[in-house]
């Protein structure tokens, strides 16, 4: 049995018990029974808001779960996926039987993204932590080759304990603080790449800025003879607190392969956002952007809401990437349809989607579009790559 306590960074960079997890073993069918409830001095605090507003509100008593996990999905959304969460568990050095989600969120501490935080009954949660800008160099060598699958020797192996463990994402990446203090989540290249994906991140972000996207600050730096694409982390407020996020998937209680469309976050916007005049026109900005760039892999981990002190509202964009695997169907469906449904279609969803102006929209974002080639050489995307991402991205604009 594993009990948690469940912490929380407000804003203002105080802390408070926001709840407990208590999960059973697992199961002969693998199996974790769980439950969860706020703490009563939480529930009695003036700050407090749902951890989960669809699925968790804002009430004493106990939350059972029904996840074969053992744990709400707002609290998994806190570990990271595939590189970082197999980093972890080395880390850890937990064996197979104990690399369950409830011991992960165990091991992870305090050292995910977001406001919440975890530790061992009557303990006190780890610190977070990051590396120097100054590290990245070796950090990115020594990622590389792990990401390989290479033997690297014990020392190495420490450094990406300390700054590789918690960002989510299936790529390698690190925690990073600049000397100004600001927190940044560095992307590494794979040793999987075929095109040279942090150079065609970055220019995909610029793209988004440029079409009206909210997107946190990026920028690329040399990490010896490779490119590091920095993100700003929007979940580190201003007085250096935490924002708490939770995923779209979360919130839609979305497991394992889901058929769910655009639709669903409109709708859920509509419902749980407190300011949806802006953010229900942003997300069609958005949908538009992924029809239009071809970022097929617009599963709904990719949309998050954060908690900023007022209320819920839609996260900046991140993990925008054109569609370089030729993969052509988007994991989520626009009007019914997977596959890009070109101009009328979209803005006439956009309409029933109650965006007024669904048309300027489109054409905004449409007109960043057909400049994109100059995006992809201003970051130094091999030419032949350049080809390739343009050809299939005019063929998007021009569907009609």
């Amino acid at each position: 049995m594993i009990n948690l306590d469940v912490w929380i960074t407000f804003s203002d960079g105080s802390e408070l018990p926001v709840g407990r997890i208590l999960c059973s073993d697992s199961d002969n069918r693998g199996k974790i029974h769980g439950e969860f409830r706020y703490a009563a001095d939480y529930l009695s605090d003036s700050r407090s808001f749902p951890l989960d507003p669809e699925n968790l509100p804002l009430q004493p008593g106990i939350f059972v779960t029904d996840r074969p996990q053992g744990v709400y999905a707002v609290f998994e959304d806190s570990l990271p996926d595939d590189w970082g969460r197999r980093l972890l568990a080395q880390k850890a050095g937990l064996a197979r039987g104990e690399q369950h989600v409830p011991g992960m969120l165990a091991a992870l501490g305090g050292n995910g993204l977001g406001a919440l935080s975890y530790s061992r009954e009557g303990q006190a949660a780890r610190d977070g932590n990051s590396i120097d800008l100054t590290e990245l160099p070796d950090l990115v060598q020594v990622a590389s080759r792990y990401d390989a699958g290479e033997k690297i020797e014990r020392a190495e192996l420490a450094a990406l304990f300390r700054a590789g463990s918690s960002p989510g994402g299936a790529r390698p990446k690190a925690l990073v603080c600049k000397p100004d203090g600001s927190q940044w989540v560095a992307k590494f290249p794979s040793s999987r790449d075929r095109m040279h994906m942090v150079q065609i991140e970055a220019s995909a972000m610029d793209l988004a800025e440029k079409a009206g996207l909210d997107v946190p600050e990026c920028c690329l730096v040399p990490a010896g003879r490779r490119n590091v694409l920095l993100v700003r982390r929007f979940d580190i407020s201003e007085p250096g607190g935490r924002h708490h996020m939770v995923s779209m998937q979360s919130l839609l209680k979305a497991e394992g392969w889901y058929n769910l469309g655009y639709g669903e976050l409109f709708a859920y916007l509509k419902k749980h956002s407190y300011r949806p005049e802006k953010d229900i026109p942003m997300m069609y900005r958005h949908m538009i952007f992924n029809a239009l760039i071809g970022n097929t892999d617009d599963h709904l981990k990719n949309f998050t809401m954060i908690y900023d002190g007022q209320g819920y509202r839609l996260s900046p964009a991140y993990d925008l990437l054109p569609d370089t695997e030729g993969r052509r169907e988007h994991v989520l469906y626009f009007d019914y349809d997977h596959l890009h449904p070109g101009e009328e279609r979209l803005i006439k969803f956009g309409k029933a989607m109650g965006v007024r102006k669904s048309e300027q929209i489109y054409r905004e974002v449409k007109n960043t579009m057909e400049k994109a080639g100059e995006a992809f050489q201003k970051f130094n995307v091999p030419e032949n790559e350049v080809r390739q991402l343009k050809s299939d991205i005019q063929k998007r604009i021009l569907k009609k």
